[in-house]
């Protein structure tokens, strides 16, 4: 639920720093807690502190005009909003099979999806990186139900929960080659198709005659009971908007985040770019009409239920602050996918008011709903 409440709460906040004449950055990090207040208990790790203040710097926050409608660049009104960003972490039930064959290659299967998320890319350097192996070495078979069931693609628990289930696979399999060679898991190197530790070499083709096939399980443990485990970031938004036809228009964007360990900072960067294009839809022009005499919906299609094209969209940065959390799974990742948009829209929301001093309470904010109250020209 943060992706769509976060689109109120981090308005109420932006409301609340006025009625303060405090900055809203600094009302956010004044009420930071220690603990969770909710459940009492910790967090795994927090540092939306953090993404705050790079992000206010990074952004140039202090180049905001603090009193609402003050900036203008011809007919356009300009303000700057921010919000918090988070998304709750999850882990859930995940296996995976994985076989090491005596020449050396790797075979990563599981019932896991990739939906464009990049799910054969990370499970593949996964796999590559614990077993030693260059990743043209290491197949990965995805979205069979004859292979071991896995979380599936959903609620931002994909990667973390299928990668900890490779990652539990691989582990026995270095635990057997450990045995084969003689030497401690924690002493064993691989390398390129070669074992190594206390001074001896082999290659795997020398170690094992037969494949090594094993399972690899994953399911939360006593850590998602004992600490509140999330990601969390900071999101913020240049806007100009027109003071004679209401148009807005977004003129830049800045996504700062931290969510553990980033497993590949390209396709995480990419979701996170994703998101916050669903911010500028969600804040903007997405609406969803029904017709009130029977229920159904009048605009099913992509002709008018609006989404943002190129031609919407600014440029956008998205940062990762190094992180990693060693409560949430063996991989000390944490979910993303959905991070990037909880608080996008909301950010925005708080730059029109900004730069017009109107708030609307009612998404998405189109033009009509800002042209009766926009200041005198």
């Amino acid at each position: 639920g943060e992706a769509v409440g976060m689109l109120a709460l981090e308005c109420a906040m932006d409301e609340l720093a006025v009625k303060l004449d405090m900055d809203p950055v600094e009302l956010r990090k004044l009420n930071e807690p220690v603990i969770d207040p909710s459940k009492e208990i910790p967090f795994s790790t927090r540092k939306l502190s953090d993404t705050l203040d790079y992000g206010a710097t990074h952004f140039g926050w202090d180049k905001r005009h603090k009193q609402p409608a003050s900036q203008r660049d011809g007919d356009w009104l300009i303000g700057m909003g921010m919000a918090s960003a988070m998304r709750s972490n999850m882990l859930k039930p995940s296996v995976a099979r994985v076989t090491l064959t005596s020449n050396a290659r790797a075979i990563v299967e599981t019932d896991m999806t990739d939906i464009g998320t990049g799910t054969y890319t990370v499970l593949t350097q996964i796999a590559a990186d614990l077993l030693g192996l260059p990743v043209s070495q290491v197949e990965v078979r995805l979205g069979d139900t004859d292979f071991p069931p896995a979380a599936g693609s959903g609620g931002s628990v994909g990667a973390c929960s299928s990668g900890s289930s490779v990652y539990v696979a691989c582990k026995k399999i270095r635990e057997t080659l450990a045995k084969e060679l003689g030497v401690e898991a924690d002493n064993l190197t691989l390398h390129d198709g070669q074992a190594s530790g206390n001074g001896i070499s082999k290659s795997i083709h020398e170690l094992i005659e037969d494949d090594i096939v094993t399972l690899g399980m994953i399911e939360p443990g006593k850590t998602s009971m004992d600490y509140t485990q999330a990601s969390f970031g900071a999101h913020f938004a240049e806007v100009a908007v027109n003071a004679i036809t209401g148009e807005t228009r977004i003129r830049r964007m800045l996504g700062v985040f931290t969510a553990g360990r980033i497993l590949n900072e390209k396709t995480a960067r990419s979701q996170c770019y994703g998101g916050m294009v669903f911010g500028i839809g969600a804040a903007l022009m997405e609406e969803l009409l029904h017709d009130p005499r029977n229920g159904r919906l009048l605009n099913h299609d992509l002709a008018e239920y609006h989404v943002p094209v190129n031609a919407d969209v600014p440029p956008i940065d998205v940062v990762f602050l190094p992180e990693r959390d060693p409560y949430a799974n063996p991989l000390h990742a944490k979910g993303l996918g959905e991070l990037g948009i909880s608080g996008a829209g909301a950010a925005i929301a708080n730059a029109i008011y900004n730069a017009t001093g109107i708030r609307l309470y009612e998404y998405p904010l189109t033009l009509d709903k800002l042209l009766d109250q926009l200041p005198a020209v």
